[in-house]
């Protein structure tokens, strides 16, 4: 048998390392024995079909966001932008960086932030930039979202606002190539590097996208994520028909979002209250994530033309309306929004760079301090894990935020057990029992001693002299 395929290597290492985040672009190749399918925990994942062999040589390696012979942000981003933009070492290379929102029409009220996503994909076909634009729609089928192709404005409008849900784009790759045309594509950091890495070696694709839209990314969810606030709103996982992951609450912080559902025996939405209401909102407990997302080392989409996120900055967060930050790369994208700023269809304020990465800094730290401590422990278990642009190392973070790395791997890792098992039993509240024994010695991690309070106390004290 051949074992040294570039197949063989992948299946081997990203797929059976838990590093596969199900992007589909393996399964896109000639002749590539990959599919995607979603696996026992309600995560899509690479799989071989059966039957197939993995002794051909089918060249998967520099396709994968995750594997070791596929260039890294930086590498692509330097290919991209290198000769125009100015570098940052956390948001890759940059033209401008905003905050703000759109004002034109109902952009903003449809839009889970400020309505940038939105507005920048009508703008590229409005002024006739692009002929369809590829992005995440509700879906009638077996799963809630999909990867579809709007044509006009009303139908971009139907994939505005955030899709914490898996995705995959094997097959709306493969309706790119059978269809000629000029198009713009909307994903996360290590979908848009895949497809960057799939037009380096597929020139049709490389020909047909014209532009890449990065959403700024927490991590990526299974499906399981929706389930579990339908599931706390009455709707049991098996009846949920649609899910809103952003609905607005008026006279709230734009933080404090809910999430509406659809029953598929019920017309009437349910709207949640906000969500730090319900069990499961805490972002940094990270239920239903990819393990891959441990070891992503890329908050912003550093090789998208435009990156778009949240403004989780003080200044921003009170409006419950939403605000963006917008990290812009490409020249066409920043001549259009110059424009409308002139014609105050955008409300936008030139920020520095550091005012963004500000407004991710938890996704930083992760993804910085927290990711070399997590390379660290691999290398230490003799385990393959992908090559990162940060470093291994653990002497920077104390004994307790080493803990707290840990827990947060074993937080996510245990919540698709639980949930299974809560499924199993028909009771959510195996679950919630179930995670609560990590979570407390969780958030011990995050109190300071009494000793530490009183040193603040006396601190704001002598300020205030």
């Amino acid at each position: 048998m051949k074992d040294n395929t570039e197949i063989n290597k992948l299946n081997e290492t990203v797929i059976k390392g838990g590093y596969c985040v199900g992007c589909g672009v393996c399964a896109t190749v000639k002749n590539s024995p990959f599919e995607v399918k979603f696996d026992e925990f309600a995560k899509l994942q690479a799989t071989i079909k059966e039957g197939a062999s993995l002794e051909d040589d089918v060249e998967v390696l520099k396709l994968c966001p995750f594997s070791d012979e596929s260039e890294n942000e930086d590498e692509i981003g330097k290919g991209l932008f290198g000769d125009t933009n100015v570098k940052h070492d956390k948001l890759g290379y940059i033209n401008s960086t905003y905050a703000g929102h759109v004002d034109e029409e109902s952009f903003r009220d449809n839009g889970s932030s400020g309505g940038m996503g939105s507005w920048v994909l009508t703008e590229l076909l409005r002024q006739n930039l692009v002929d369809g634009i590829i992005h995440v729609k509700p879906s009638e089928g077996d799963v809630l979202f999909k990867y579809t192709i709007s044509r006009t404005t009303e139908e971009i409008s139907q994939g505005s606002s955030s899709r914490y849900y898996p995705i995959e784009m094997s097959e709306v790759i493969s309706l790119i190539k059978e269809k000629a045309g000029r198009y713009a594509i909307v994903g996360l950091p290590c979908f848009i590097k895949s497809i960057r890495l799939l037009a380096k070696q597929d020139a049709v694709i490389n020909e047909r996208i014209k532009f890449c839209i990065g959403l700024v990314c927490g991590h990526l969810k299974s499906a399981h994520f929706g389930s579990m606030w339908g599931w706390q709103l009455g709707v049991h996982p098996d009846d949920l028909e649609k899910i809103n992951f952003r609905h607005k609450l008026d006279n709230n912080n734009a933080s404090k979002y809910g999430v509406s559902v659809l029953s598929k025996d019920d017309d009437n939405e349910i709207i949640s209250p906000p969500l730090n209401e319900l069990y499961g909102a805490n972002w940094g407990w990270g239920f239903f994530k990819y393990q891959a997302c441990d070891y992503c080392d890329d908050v912003v989409g550093e090789t998208a033309d435009i990156s778009i996120g949240d403004a989780w900055l003080p200044e921003y967060v009170k409006d419950s309306k939403g605000t963006n930050v917008i990290v812009v790369r490409d020249k066409t994208i920043s001549r259009l929004i110059e424009k409308a700023r002139v014609e105050k269809k955008l409300h936008f304020d030139e920020i520095t760079p550091e005012k963004v990465v500000q407004s991710q800094s938890s996704g930083f730290n992760h993804r910085r301090e927290g990711l070399a401590y997590r390379l660290q422990l691999k290398d230490k278990n003799n385990e393959w894990r992908p090559e990162k642009r940060v470093s291994p190392n653990a002497d920077h973070l104390s004994k307790k935020i080493q803990l707290r790395q840990e827990l947060r791997m074993d937080l996510a890792n245990q919540s698709h057990v639980a949930f299974q098992e809560a499924l199993k039993n028909g009771q959510f509240s195996l679950f919630k029992n179930r995670m609560n024994s990590i979570v407390k010695v969780y958030e011990q991690t995050y109190k300071i001693t009494l000793l530490r309070k009183v040193f603040n106390r006396l601190k704001k004290t002598l300020n205030k002299i």
